[in-house]
């Protein structure tokens, strides 16, 4: 073979060699990245709905305990959040829930009581402080050998998987005109959340009206109503002490509500330590609103005292028999 010939053929058996071995790193970086990829987390893609606007304790509530399990997953988890009932009022929570139209919500466990008969009582008023209601509705939801198994048969039931409710602190009434003591509510309009309320108002001698809570502000305003009875905390946020002639504050006592419930397919579709990520965040939560609305309350206080309302601490006896006939029909 001539030189010439050699020198042909090598040229042509290099540029096979060349496009053999960048072919080789072609594919080798392919299984890389393809290996990396598959080697990086998948995000878990979650959607809450809530009825509460987001002053409102129970959704300030919430989003702290999103918030944390977004922080304790690194990232592994994003949160889509829908408040101030976009996606539904108070009574349609529990079917976006059930259905699987949402992952989880804020459950008002009160609007719900031929669903949810067992747990209302975990969402009555406590006679005690905030930090240990939190601890009381804990052992009796998910520690309580006796307990805890009827709960959640009846959480099956709606297809949902509660986890830790909150510290709403106290209940107390707001009035639009002068009072002194609960006595004088007798004969007013009185809003009604919870079925039950209207035997306990009719008993008191105060007369039920049915407004959500979205709608109390307006109600007030307009006359449809004379005072609210909710949580005292709620008052700031939404601005029911602007139109409050006194506040009356019902003794010491303590509401734990407004827990997040899953639906439940969503929620066994969960990782194990997303779950665990998701429990420690509502505990850590809940322990946490029982401090805040401790703050919160005293807050609450100056503001009524800042647009020139009052705020009155009925007496024991008045309290212990307001707390007597809730006690009867709730």
């Amino acid at each position: 073979m001539s030189e010439k010939s050699w020198n042909k053929l090598k040229g042509r058996e290099g540029k096979r060699v060349v496009a053999v071995f960048m072919a080789l790193l072609l594919i080798g970086a392919m299984a890389y990245t393809t290996t990396a990829t598959a080697a990086e987390p998948q995000v878990i893609k979650l959607k809450y709905s809530t009825s509460f606007f987001p002053p409102e304790p129970p959704c300030v509530f919430a989003n702290r305990t999103l918030d944390l399990v977004e922080q304790k997953t690194n990232g592994r988890v994003k949160i889509e959040r829908f408040v101030g009932g976009a996606l539904g009022g108070p009574l349609e929570q529990l079917g976006l829930a059930s259905s699987g139209a949402v992952d989880l919500i804020s459950l008002h466990i009160d609007q719900y009581a031929q669903q949810l008969p067992l747990h209302q009582i975990t969402n009555t008023e406590q006679l005690t402080s905030g930090a240990e209601g939190v601890e009381n509705v804990k052992a009796i939801l998910h520690e309580l050998e006796e307990t805890k198994p009827l709960f959640a048969a009846e959480q099956k039931k709606n297809n949902i998987k509660i986890l830790h409710p909150y510290c709403n602190g106290p209940t107390g009434v707001t009035a639009k005109f002068p009072a002194e003591s609960l006595a004088d509510v007798k004969g007013k309009k009185v809003n009604v959340i919870a079925a039950y309320q209207r035997d306990v108002f009719k008993e008191l001698g105060w007369i039920p009206v049915n407004v959500q809570i979205p709608e109390l502000y307006e109600a007030l305003s307009r006359g449809v109503i004379d005072a609210i009875f909710m949580a005292t905390a709620a008052n700031v946020p939404m601005k029911w002490h602007e139109l409050g002639k006194v506040h009356l504050a019902i003794g010491v006592n303590t509401i734990v509500s407004a827990p997040l419930a899953f639906n439940l397919d969503s929620w066994n579709r969960l990782p194990a330590d997303i779950q665990q990520a998701f429990w420690d965040a509502a505990w850590e939560t809940a322990q946490w609103t029982a401090q805040a609305t401790e703050e919160n309350l005293k807050n609450t206080y100056k503001a009524f005292e800042g647009v020139g309302a009052k705020v009155v601490f009925v007496s024991d006896k008045e309290s212990v028999a307001f707390f007597k006939v809730l006690f009867k029909h709730s």
